[in-house]
């Protein structure tokens, strides 16, 4: 009998031992490394420069904030090990608090500003409800066979004036004033795409080059229209179109869309002889509002030119004469299509060139034509 209960207490101890070691040895379930992306759409913010700015250990789990370049979202890499729920929402807290790096100096470009918006107001906090209606997809090739690209003929056959623009409706062209305003004569080329290359050589008359002119640096208004002939008197173009490829949508008449998604198309000078309709992504980062007219030189100091003195709001109670959108672009995007992706509506000719260094955020300030005074005009035009 002594012996049998010896026996039974060392099996015991053994088993108990055996257990003892698992939990504090085993860590086969850490062998497995492999990082878990987890989207975090609401730290792309200006406060975060695109590289990895730190990352934090705690309980042997590594935290590290990244961008990721090809989509334009912030994310955090944990390992798979750390549950994708509920302790995912403190390691986001705690990557938060590593982020001290300071967002690179702006520097404005030509048409966009004297200062730019280094110091934008922070978007105020949204919460998320229900979805608005469900809109139909959208129709981007129709898009893209109404934005055009614009020729005008420069004062003593020094050059051309290039920039952008899109057909509204009808037979109205719609571009950025600065675009067609010095320009030689009120006759100039406007060029729709056939695959996104310019094509269709067609001609448009602006309205009078001095009210665009006047309108532009004395009320900081960049927005000039064209007419297209209308297509029964038009042979040249009755033979590409039997109706000009016009925008499929309305222009935006809802004030709150900070957030929302833009599409930016144009004509770029980073493309050779600017021979293709470009797309860019964008976003609504704030409003602006116009406090007047300045004087400013050209980067290369040989010109002086009047644009307007913004001072950026996000009231989104009504419509502002500009809107800033969180996108990079180029010269010759002057003039073309910036649409509201979200909505499905437009919103205005965009406006060529960048603030931000290359480092830093790029944003675009460009027309608002749902502003009342400019829906007005072109509602007369």
């Amino acid at each position: 009998m002594l012996i049998r209960f010896i026996v039974a207490g060392v099996v015991g101890l053994l088993a108990v031992s055996f257990y003892i070691q698992y939990l504090v040895f085993d860590t086969s379930k850490e062998d497995d490394q492999t990082p878990t992306r987890l989207p975090l759409e609401d730290m792309q913010s200006s406060s975060l420069p695109s590289s990895p700015v730190g990352k934090k250990r705690e309980s042997m789990v590594e935290i590290s904030l990244t961008d990721v370049s090809d989509t334009g979202k912030a994310s955090i890499t944990v390992p798979s090990t750390v549950s994708t729920s509920t302790p995912v929402i403190a390691a986001i807290s705690l990557a938060t608090t590593t982020v001290m790096a300071e967002l690179p100096p702006s520097s404005p470009s030509e048409y966009l500003g004297a200062e730019g918006p280094p110091f934008l107001p922070s978007p105020p906090a949204v919460v998320k409800g229900e979805s608005g209606p469900l809109l139909p997809a959208l129709n981007e090739e129709a898009l893209l066979r109404a934005v055009v690209k614009i020729q005008c003929q420069a004062k003593n056959n020094q050059g051309i004036y290039v920039g952008s623009a899109f057909v509204l409706s009808s037979t109205t062209v719609v571009t950025a004033a600065h675009v067609v305003m010095n320009s030689a004569t009120t006759t100039c080329d406007v060029i729709f795409p056939s695959e996104r290359k310019p094509i269709h050589y067609l001609r448009g008359v602006t309205e009078d080059l001095a009210v665009i002119k006047k309108r532009h640096d004395e009320k900081g208004v960049d927005v000039a229209t064209l007419a297209l002939p209308p297509l029964n008197t038009y042979p040249e173009a009755r033979a590409i179109f039997e109706s000009y490829p016009a925008i499929p949508y309305p222009i935006c008449g809802d004030p709150a869309q900070l957030g929302d998604a833009l599409l930016h198309f144009g004509y770029p000078s980073n493309y050779k002889d600017q021979s293709y309709l470009s797309k860019l992504d964008g976003e609504v980062a704030v409003f602006a509002d116009i406090d007047g007219v300045e004087d400013q030189l050209s980067l290369d100091q040989t010109v002086v030119y009047k644009t307007p003195i913004f001072s950026y709001t996000n009231d989104e109670l009504r419509m502002h004469p500009y809107i800033v959108s969180r996108v990079p672009s180029f010269y010759g995007d002057s003039g073309g299509l910036a649409f509201n992706k979200t909505k499905q509506c437009i919103l205005g000719p965009h406006r060529g060139g960048t603030i931000g260094k290359a480092d830093g955020e790029n944003y675009t300030v460009f027309m608002n034509v749902g502003w009342e005074w400019i829906k007005d005009f072109l509602g007369r035009q």
